[in-house]
Formats: structure tokens, sequence, C-alpha cells
């Protein structure tokens, strides 16, 4: 190897077929670095490659047509295909070996601002139900995010085998999660009926199929469709991942604890946390779950699902959920 287009197009080879990364990293990696990060320094020597040049070359140009996380994230790429290199030995010695983003960029990297906030809960919830009202396929997908705060690529791939009426959970495979471990939903009566009325909406081919959010002919949704479907039910004004993050953001308001919070999430808390977590966790998860879902219920989700539930928004430690009817 003799450029840093060498480096690169080998290490894209690599991490095109590397299953332990999600399909999303991969396929937005790639495109960063076959737009942006080989036009620019693909002929530049190995030789010649030091700060300076990477500075003059690279970040600097990118700086100018790229958000500052973009170019952090081509630089990421960039010292992983120099580090994996090095240590098979295609390379004699790395020269990104010690810099960081922070050599280049002094600012703060601020997380991407929420288009949706507490105050826009209500009117969600309410375009939302009444969205289900009319187009139960099309509303789903939306409801079951705001309902569980699930990513995307994980709520995508749930198949109606992952969800366990009689042990009331959603299992997503560890195969469909960023953080690669299983991740363990309690379902609420709320979203088991929710889920029932949306099979009676499902035509009968799609009713057939192994995915929850299948298309026409039975295969899974794709990205790109769900993407347009959220640009559609939002009018191009919050994203699923917006979603998300109210979620999260709410749970605080209703007294979840931020642990669990952040284990509804499936965020990785660390294994100093993870290794003292207790086994009651589950049971947290689901009394966390059974709040906000009562929260939903007060801005109108019960008119979406159907079901009588009587808990309150705020549980007390010793409280249970009443089911009745169907659910129950």
């Amino acid at each position: 190897m003799k450029t840093v287009g060498d480096v690169v197009s080998w290490w894209i080879t690599r991490i095109e077929n590397d299953g332990t990364r999600s399909q999303k990293y991969r396929d937005s990696m790639v495109c960063l670095m076959r737009k942006h990060v080989l036009p620019r320094v693909g002929k530049l020597p190995l030789k010649k490659v030091d700060r300076v040049s990477l500075d003059d070359k690279l970040i600097f140009p990118m700086h100018q047509v790229l958000a500052p996380r973009s170019v952090q994230k081509a630089l990421q790429g960039l010292r992983q295909a120099f580090g994996m290199a090095e240590g098979q030995g295609r390379i004699q010695d790395n020269p990104l070996k010690g810099t960081t983003f922070r050599d280049f960029y002094k600012g703060k990297l601020r997380p991407k601002p929420a288009r949706l906030s507490r105050v826009d809960l209500a009117g969600l919830v309410r375009q939302l139900v009444d969205l289900f009202k009319d187009d139960p396929t099309k509303a789903m997908l939306p409801l079951m995010m705001l309902a569980h705060g699930t990513r995307i690529a994980e709520t995508l791939k749930a198949r109606w085998s992952h969800v366990s009426l009689d042990e009331r959970v959603w299992v997503i495979p560890e195969a469909n999660t960023k953080s690669r471990r299983e991740h363990v939903l309690p379902l609420t009566p709320q979203v088991l009926a929710l889920l029932d009325k949306y099979r009676q909406a499902l035509p009968d081919p799609r009713l057939k199929a192994a995915w929850v959010f299948s298309v026409r002919g039975g295969n899974c949704m794709a990205d790109t469709s769900a993407h347009a479907l959220f640009r559609e039910v939002s009018g191009r004004q919050w994203s699923s991942h917006d979603l998300r993050k109210l979620m999260r953001s709410s749970l605080a308001d209703i007294g979840v604890d931020h642990m669990v919070g952040e284990l509804l999430i499936n965020h990785t808390l660390g294994v100093t946390t993870e290794t003292y977590l207790t086994r009651d966790m589950m049971e947290r998860r689901r009394e966390a779950l059974e709040r906000w879902h009562a929260r939903l219920d007060e801005l109108g989700f019960a008119e979406a699902h159907g079901s009588k539930v009587a808990v309150p928004a705020l549980l007390s430690n010793d409280a249970k959920p009443e089911a009745t009817g169907l659910c129950a």
C-alpha cells in the first residue's frame, strides 16, 4: 500500500461485509469515504500523511460543506482503516496514530437539536391517534416507536415471532440492535390491544407475513420506505429519531428513574453499572412503560387501542395496572 486510497479502498471491502456493524453504519461510512475522503486524499502518498496535509487537503475542505460531526466521522473511519492496516502488517507505520478530531476542531460538538419537545406531545398523540383511526397500517410504526422509544431499524425488523403474548414481552434479538445485545421490552395492555387492532386492519397477504411491518408481497418494510412514511406523516417537521428523543425526555417528567429510562431505550450504561443491576429490572421497566402509556392515555392514546386500563400516570411502588375487556 502506497497511498491513502490504497488503505481506504482495502478497508471499505472489509466493512462492507462486516456483520458486526449495522447496515446503516456501513452504508453511511462507505458513502462518506467514497464521496469525500477518496477524492480529496486518495492519491496522497502514505509517507506524506501528517496533520498538516490532512488539515489542508481533507479536514478544512470538508468543514466547508459538511457538519462537524460528519467530518469527525470521516476522520474516525480513516483512523480505523489505518489502525487495521497497521495491525495486519499491511503498512509499516501508522501516520494517524494519536491523531484526534480535537487536533483540527476546537468547537463544541453539539447534538442535533430535537424537533419535538414536551409541549408538542399532546398534539402529536392526537395526530397519530387520528391517523390510526383512519389508517392503522400507516400510523402503527410511529405509535410503536413513541410508545417504546425504539430505533427505527430495530422496529422495522420486528417479527410476529418476537412478540410473546404469554410473557407479554417484545424481544429484539441482538443481531437487530445497535448495542449488539438482546433487548426485551414489556408489553402493556394498551400495546397488546393496539397490536390486536393493527392485525385486524392488515390485508390478508400482509397478515400472513412474518414481519410486523411488512409491505405488499410480505417483505419487511425498507428503511427508505419507512423514512418516506415519516416525512409524509410529519410533513417533514420531525423524524423517527425525534420520537425516540421525546419519549426519553418525557420519562423524567413522570418520575422514571434515569437508569431505568436508559435501559428502556437500550443505551449502554457501562460494564461496572450493568454488573450491579438487580434482577427486578424487568419489573421496573414494565412499571415505567405502564406509567408512560398511562400518560399517553391521558392525551388520547386510549382512543387508538380501545382498551380500558386504570393506571395513574404516577404509579406508587405497590400499584398494579387493572385491565378490563379483551386486553385482560
